[in-house]
């Protein structure tokens, strides 16, 4: 699965604190390599998908082909 980030995604992830953009960047990269990894909660929610950043940060993305993208 490829991720893509919306314009509306960055603008986002540039208004949250330091600590928190830092662990989105190491759940990213978690989420490239081993989806599956039961601390990242990535899963299927409707027509959307869901990914844990921290107790209280959640990212959403749409599906797009054989893609999704971050928004």
């Amino acid at each position: 699965m490829t991720h893509y980030a919306s314009s509306r995604f960055w603008r986002a992830y540039r208004a949250l604190p330091k600590g928190i953009r830092e662990l989105a960047d190491a759940k990213y990269e978690l989420l490239k390599t081993h989806p599956e990894h039961p601390s990242l909660h990535f899963k299927k929610i409707g027509s959307y998908w869901s990914v844990r950043a921290g107790l209280h940060y959640r990212a959403l993305a749409a599906e797009s082909d054989d893609s999704v993208v971050w928004f």
